[in-house]
């Protein structure tokens, strides 16, 4: 009796053991698509960005948020603080290397995206900002 009631033990919990080859696991609901495993913060931080040349059109790559706006067409030069006048194509997450869903939560005050998500592997990014009230005369 006692062994009978241990296999049925062992086979309802066999499926609930560890499995090595999972590497994210979350109760969350796949088509919910609500949970992220890791992410950052802050401008620094900022996904690999690709961005449209304004003198030739080509895409241009920047690894970094702080490094310089090179295009590899035309060869022309921008600082990384004209960032937000060139047309954002995409951002690259930097987990798995897929384009990432991006928007601006302050379109009127900022011209830079505020949030990123990966839909493939739940990567997010967030953008850190400080807006300082002014108090009225």
């Amino acid at each position: 009796m006692i062994e009978t009631l241990k296999r049925i033990l062992d086979r309802l919990i066999q499926p609930l053991l560890a499995d090595d080859d999972i590497k994210h696991f979350t109760l969350a609901i796949p088509e919910a698509a609500t949970t992220t495993y890791e992410g950052g913060v802050g401008w620094p931080k900022r996904p690999p960005a690709t961005v449209r040349c304004p003198g030739c059109d080509a895409e241009i790559y920047q690894h970094r948020a702080r490094n310089n706006i090179d295009c590899p067409n035309c060869y022309r030069e921008f600082s990384p603080d004209e960032f937000g006048d060139f047309e954002l194509l995409y951002l690259t997450c930097p987990k798995c290397s897929e384009k990432m869903d991006h928007g601006r939560r302050h379109p009127a005050v900022v011209n830079i995206p505020e949030w990123a998500t990966c839909s493939h592997c739940r990567y997010h990014w967030e953008f850190t900002h400080d807006f300082k009230t002014r108090k009225a005369v």
